[in-house]
């Protein structure tokens, strides 16, 4: 219901102020007795002002004398209306409605609708009501209110996504919502298992009642899990996840168009591949579909982009090209990133690299320095300017580095030291194990110990500098600082088979991926996202988008969670005792919604503006008085 409340109610004592000029106005009341004289009939030519008339104008002058001084106070006070919010201190009814894609089943969110429906109608009379819908996010359809009619519309009219189930992101949205109030939550879902992320966070606050309806689910469900473009064949991959075998038509859609079709027949709780050859190019968009009419609906089809990404351009500088090594590992070990088709390598020795012109040098994703022999000024102020204005480099300090010029090369002194350090069985060991280089380094089976390095520089120790892998002596072996607006990874031995037998070691390729891929991250254009992982731009939705104009287009695939598909579900007391409990929030998450209404009003300002009103006024009156 509407009313007005205060932000800051204790300035609403300067009201008082008002008396004053109330005061001052009785007290200025004449009270001395009138007595005629007979002469005064000589007078009744004079110009005599008006008693009433005067009385008038003082009782003017009043009203806006005290107008002033309560707007003044009422302003400071800062009114906001409350509109038809429930008042913050008001026991709230939060109703949270799954609407991922695991309620897509024929006829399965509609009972979850009734449910929702239900649950607000019977919600206690003194109670403000909420409605909250969530997948992968959670949405306040419906703050807390008294207008039932208005949250009963908008469960009517929320609809089913294609997004994962995040219990946790439901649960936190519900407790920003109730905030320190007395609350009950209704939360109604298909208890999907897999809707208890793990690296999620959100509970209830202590002492919130929770009831939790449960919407069955399908018995069984069939999904394309993955669809891939092998020469010119498609190979789908089919799910079942029922506990019957099951028989499903598949086909192959290219450009809206059907050109393939085959039959797959899948066992109870497993999968099949399905082969689908025939009518595909070597751009375009596929998906592939299959028939489940009784199973989740967003998963029957997989979307995939026929024409591969172009490659993010990557040079290598080395000493001398023709030598020995000249960078041919790193090359190599390149090549088997997405079967050669993720990176565009260009070795260049510092000769060649001097020619380069600067739209040639900003268009590499990345520079990786193997040798600095051949560079002469013209080249070492191209590389210089390049990681100052945002570039991404890796330096090896091999036998091929000059160190007496790096920091020509670089703009920056590294502190390297100028004799070169020679270790017995020294190893490699990550000190950031979290780093994105070192991901694929996690198992045992890709673990760096057993890299040996015979040779290496040592690196004095720098402010800005990370060190994320160090040798078994001590010394650092991997750096990583920022060099003007661009990023310097620096590697202390060298990549070319010389200084150490690391390229020959099967952690080389990982290593050299992954660092590429750091380096480049953000230069490559993506074309296949999982929901809820979307670029900017991008609706969150199951489908093909195109990013670009003109014949620079290209497409965008987005599929859905296979996780979403799996419809085993938990008990209604397994989930209540998975719920995180957490501390009361306090009064001030009331006062901050107060805050912001206020903030958006700013009904002060209008009292100031009618205060300075009322003082022109009384000025203009008050000089007419004189």
């Amino acid at each position: 219901m509407f009313g007005v409340s205060f932000l800051s109610p204790l300035f609403l004592i300067g009201a008082l102020a008002a008396a004053v000029p109330i005061l001052l106005h009785l007290f200025h009341r004449k009270t001395d007795v009138v007595i005629d004289f007979p002469a005064v009939s000589l007078l009744t030519k004079a110009p005599v002002q008006h008693h009433r008339r005067r009385q008038l104008r003082e009782l003017i002058l009043l009203v806006l004398r005290v107008a002033a001084l309560v707007l003044l106070a009422v302003s400071f006070a800062r009114p906001y209306v409350a509109g038809a919010a429930a008042p913050a201190s008001a026991p709230v009814t939060v109703v949270a409605l799954d609407t991922s894609m695991s309620l897509s089943a024929p006829g399965q969110f509609a009972q979850a609708q009734r449910a929702a429906s239900q649950a607000v109608e019977s919600a206690p009379a003194s109670d403000a009501v909420a409605l909250i819908t969530f997948s992968d996010v959670a949405t306040v359809v419906v703050p807390p209110t008294s207008d039932r009619r208005t949250v009963l519309s908008a469960v009517s009219a929320a609809a089913v996504g294609a997004g994962g189930t995040r219990y946790r992101t439901a649960l936190a949205s519900a407790s920003e919502v109730i905030g320190a109030r007395d609350a009950r939550v209704v939360i109604i879902t298909d208890l999907q298992q897999t809707g208890w992320e793990a690296n999620d966070e959100g509970g209830l606050p202590d002492g919130v009642d929770l009831r939790a309806v449960a919407v069955a689910g399908p018995v069984s469900n069939l999904a394309v899990t993955s669809a891939a473009h092998r020469d010119r064949i498609v190979v789908a991959t089919i799910q079942n996840y029922g506990s019957d075998q099951a028989q499903t038509p598949v086909t192959l859609m290219v450009e809206g168009e059907p050109v393939a079709q085959a039959t797959a027949t899948i066992a109870p709780f497993a999968a099949m591949d399905v082969e689908l050859r025939g009518g595909l190019g070597d751009a375009g968009t596929a998906q592939v579909v299959i028939d489940d009419q009784a199973g989740y609906q967003p998963d029957n089809v997989r979307f995939l982009a026929l024409d591969p990404p172009p490659a993010v351009p990557i040079a290598v500088v080395v000493a001398d090209p023709t030598g020995a090594v000249g960078g041919i590992y790193l090359e190599r070990a390149l090549a088997v990133a997405d079967e050669g088709r993720e990176f565009a390598v260009t070795v260049a020795d510092g000769r060649v690299l001097s020619k380069w012109t600067a739209a040639e040098m900003a268009r590499q994703a990345a520079v990786m320095i193997l040798g600095t022999r051949t560079l002469d000024r013209s080249g070492r102020e191209r590389l210089k300017g390049y990681l100052a204005g945002g570039g991404q480099v890796l330096l090896t300090l091999g036998p091929d580095v000059d160190p007496g010029t790096l920091s020509d090369v670089i703009g920056t002194d590294l502190g390297v030291a100028p004799a070169v350090i020679r270790a017995t069985d020294a190893t490699l060991v990550a000190t950031d194990s979290r780093h994105p280089i070192f991901r694929p380094f996690l198992l045992p089976s890709g673990a760096l110990g057993d890299v040996q390095v015979d040779q290496h520089r040592r690196l004095k120790d720098q402010d800005g500098r990370t060190v994320l892998a160090r040798l078994t002596g001590g010394d650092a072996a991997l750096t990583e600082q920022t060099v003007g607006q661009g990023r310097l990874l620096v590697f202390t031995s060298d990549l070319d088979n010389q200084w150490s037998r690391f390229p020959l070691h099967p952690s080389f390729v990982p290593f050299a991926v992954e660092t590429a891929r750091y380096l480049t991250q953000g230069r490559q254009q993506r074309q296949d996202f999982t929901l809820p992982d979307v670029p900017a731009g991008v609706p969150a939705a199951p489908g093909i988008i195109r990013s670009g104009a003109g014949a620079a287009a290209r497409p965008i695939v987005v599929n859905v969670d296979v996780r979403e598909s799996r419809p085993a579900a938990t008990s209604v007391d397994e989930f209540t005792k998975d719920i995180t409990r957490t501390h009361r929030s306090d009064d001030r998450q009331v006062a901050d919604v107060a805050r912001d209404a206020e903030d958006r009003q700013r009904w002060w300002q209008v009292g100031l503006l009618v205060m300075l009103v009322a003082l022109a006024g009384e000025a203009l009156v008050g000089r007419r008085a004189a």
